[in-house]
């Protein structure tokens, strides 16, 4: 259980090079949003009572009960569905309250994934696919109030399911949740015709409002399962932090989470379009897919066949900034306060820019791909000036560290800057040296890549070779360096799971070796470095490294909009 799923969380990464994108102040972003009141399948909370025979393997939610399996030190329920499935009438509609169910539910496999490329889940792929899943650990009873992990995964807006939730941790005093929601064009198509036969006033926002549902469910269901609904931690990879971010900002997320991780997100401003922005891809696709001309737009849409839908993957999707379900671009909302205000961590790791790359890129293009980092008509010589092609072993990797600090690591910082103001909040980077820092490098190398901290996280460090883009050959995998991995990642998830019970990493002191700091803004950037051999802070040395100041930060670079 625990291999597979880290499996698919790596698969789905390396998978989103083609979608190619990123969530920092270079220009792609993994966007994200939330969700208007008509819209809402969650009535006021009601907790589901404790199954009469007090099998740790059945709940009682209030669609009814399901039971799940037991093994490995947890329980875990798969395939419960949150909402009605998204199909017919309801296709680009908000998500509608799952049917109740008189028969036990068998909440024994994977529900459908929701369509996507193959490869990237194990896991069926379906239109139906509004689907969550719990691990709880092992013995855990109705009523217990176990901190609870809500995990958003990544995957560029296009790929990945709730399968990639980090159930390893349930074994440790925790409940975990881990959703699907909907992708690509089926979860954030932008359409004037769409919006006005919703009447809800939404943009494109449908991914959100599927997270906002399944938050929803959790408010409604998490006691059934031990978990404390007063306690639940948002935690998003990727794309999915990204989505986070812009949870953060959602009036329509108040109060269903009290603590948020966004881990390789950077929500730059640009991370989430406007309406105009939006609605432009939105046309483009509805004429691709001949609809545009339809006397009723809305049937001929739902009348398409996924493939077609699937095969507009070229086009950018994202949440919009529809003043419904989001408000505001979330990084000026923080800017002012205007957000969900809980505690947040958030960090990524040293190489975020190399599953992102084209590893023979010729030198002849190199200035080209700099360039395109930046927005239109910005004088990009500073950038060009800043990665000389001749410091790098290979044009690739020039492009790696720009594009790593542009896309992830800078939209990090300024998010830190400014929800430090308001919120606790606690920024790392992981380095795995001897996966980052090879001694004279003669060909291109992807270090400690986009995503590897899961495993880190989630204290499943033996399964990194198993990552897609682990190069053991530079890692030298002895018995020291080993060890060393291990004691790293037992820091790292002592600190997430303080973190997790009560919104401070430290906890009460007694399980964590280096007390991590919170950041102080501009005045005093303290971060963790989650590295070997031993864990360590600084402040603004992150910033110096990656070049925010002076390149990359939102004073640097001009609003797109």
């Amino acid at each position: 259980m625990k291999t597979r799923q880290i499996n698919t969380l790596a698969l789905a990464i390396a998978l989103s090079l083609s979608a190619c994108g990123g969530g920092g102040g270079g220009g792609a972003g993994f966007g994200g949003i939330g969700l208007p009141p008509a819209a809402s399948p969650a009535p006021a909370p009601t907790p589901a009572a404790a199954p009469a025979q007090d099998d740790p393997t059945v709940a009682v939610t209030t669609e009814g009960k399901v039971a799940g399996n037991a093994g490995n030190g947890l329980v875990s329920f798969l395939g419960i569905p949150y909402a009605q499935p998204p199909v017919g009438a309801l296709r680009w509609a908000p998500p509608q309250p799952p049917a109740a169910r008189a028969a036990t539910l068998q909440a024994k496999a994977f529900g459908n994934a929701c369509p996507q490329a193959p490869g990237a889940v194990s896991s069926p792929i379906a239109e139906d696919c509004l689907y969550l899943n719990v691990w709880k650990p092992a013995g855990t009873k109705a009523g217990d109030r176990l901190p609870v992990i809500f995990y958003i995964h990544g995957g560029a807006f296009t790929l990945g399911s709730g399968e990639m939730g980090p159930s390893p941790l349930a074994s440790r005093g925790v409940v975990v949740v881990g959703i699907n929601y909907r992708l690509g064009a089926l979860g954030y198509l932008a359409n004037k015709a769409l919006r006005a036969a919703n009447k809800d006033g939404s943009l494109g926002n449908f991914a959100v409002m599927d997270q906002l549902a399944a938050l929803g469910w959790v408010q409604r269901n998490i006691a059934a399962f031990g978990g404390d609904a007063g306690n639940v931690t948002l935690w998003g990879t990727s794309a999915g932090a990204t989505q986070s971010f812009s949870l953060l900002q959602s009036p329509r997320a108040k109060g269903l989470f009290q603590r948020a991780v966004m881990q390789s997100g950077g929500a730059a401003e640009y991370s989430n379009p406007s309406m105009d922005t939006s609605l432009a891809v939105g046309d483009t696709a509805v004429q691709n897919l001949g609809c545009g001309g339809a006397s009723d737009v809305v049937a001929c849409l739902r009348a398409l066949p996924v493939s077609a839908l699937l095969a507009q993957g070229g086009l950018k999707w994202r949440p919009t900034v529809d003043a419904q379900v989001i408000t505001q671009v979330p990084a000026r909302a923080f800017a002012t306060g205007n957000f969900n205000q809980v505690p947040v961590m958030i960090g990524g790791v040293y190489d975020e820019g190399t599953l992102f790359v084209d590893t023979k890129l010729s030198a002849a293009y190199y200035p080209l791909y700099l360039r395109g980092l930046a927005p239109a008509g910005y004088d990009t010589t500073a950038i060009e000036a800043a990665y000389p092609i001749g410091n790098y072993a290979v044009p690739a990797q020039g492009i790696a560290r720009a594009m790593g600090d542009a896309m992830y690591a800078c939209g990090n910082s300024a998010r830190r800057d400014a929800l430090a103001a308001w919120v606790p909040v606690y920024g790392w980077e992981m380095t795995d040296p001897q996966l980052s820092f090879p001694s004279n490098p003669a060909a291109f190398y992807y270090g400690t890549a986009h995503g590897m901290d899961s495993y880190y996280l989630t204290g499943t460090v033996d399964s990194l070779p198993t990552y897609p883009y682990f190069d053991p050959g530079s890692a030298a995998p002895d018995a020291a360096t080993t060890a060393q991995r291990k004691a790293l990642s037992a820091q790292m998830v002592a600190y997430l799971l303080n973190f997790a019970k009560n919104g401070d990493p430290n906890g009460d002191g007694r399980s964590v070796a280096t007390r991590w700091p919170r950041s102080m803004g501009p005045s005093d950037r303290v971060l963790m470095e989650f590295t070997y051999t031993a864990v360590r802070t600084s402040s603004n040395a992150f910033e110096h490294t990656h070049k925010c100041d002076t390149l990359w930060g939102p004073d640097v670079f001009p609003p797109m909009y």
